[in-house]
């Protein structure tokens, strides 16, 4: 540390006083530009804060992450994984089935829903419409394909025996008529295309409740 240039001693002592800065604070503090205030950090090594639109700075010495790769102070969030649209987009790959905006924001504390649709819009992820709302996934086939299997072999498992929605029955019917041969399972994977979930049991209860088929035919 003593042979560090003088602004860069200051700022060490500055975050040993208090672990988070704005640049603007430092740059009072200091006497030097916003600039060199960045040049600085990039020098001594920092992190930006994921919440508070990046505003907030800490050295890389001194977070203590969990084990999702977060440290927070106060109402403060950083993260290894980068600013809050990375942070979304790699914690929605590396789940197993997908993420809730909800699950998102419990676990990176600050609203995702405007992040989400903005990422989405551009094709950084995926989303999956499910009964109880949109599932985000990963925008990598090969990921997306296996949360999809595995978010609908859940869905199977806890909603099996319950009724399609209107919105899910309307394009079973729209398959249906497209190909009036086809089975269950078929009509339930040419579902699954459109990214809504009706299961072959649930497809059957369906048809034999309104005796669909018989009317269609």
């Amino acid at each position: 540390m003593q042979n560090q240039p003088k602004p860069l001693m200051k700022l060490d002592e500055l975050f040993s006083q208090q672990p988070c800065w704005t640049i603007e604070q430092l740059a009072n503090v200091v006497d030097y530009s916003v600039i060199s205030i960045r040049r600085f950090l990039k020098q001594l090594g920092y992190f930006s804060s994921f919440t508070h639109n990046s505003k907030w700075y800490t050295l890389s010495s001194i977070p203590v992450f969990d084990k999702n790769g977060l440290w927070f102070y106060n109402q403060l969030g950083f993260s290894r994984h980068g600013n809050l649209k990375q942070n979304i987009v790699h914690f929605i790959h590396k789940s197993s089935q997908g993420l809730s905006a909800k699950q998102l924001t419990e676990i990176l504390t600050v609203p995702c829903h405007a992040v989400l649709n903005h990422l989405y819009n551009s094709r950084a992820i995926d989303r999956f419409k499910s009964k109880s709302g949109f599932v985000y996934l990963s925008s990598t086939e090969r990921r997306k394909k296996q949360q999809l299997m595995r978010l609908q072999s859940q869905h199977v498992t806890v909603t099996a025996a319950q009724e399609l929605t209107p919105q899910t029955a309307v394009y079973v019917l729209v398959e249906y008529i497209k190909n009036p041969q086809a089975s269950f399972d078929e009509l339930s994977k040419a579902v699954a295309k459109r990214q809504f979930i009706a299961t072959p049991k649930a497809i059957a209860r369906f048809f034999d409740k309104d005796q669909l088929k018989k009317t269609l035919q």
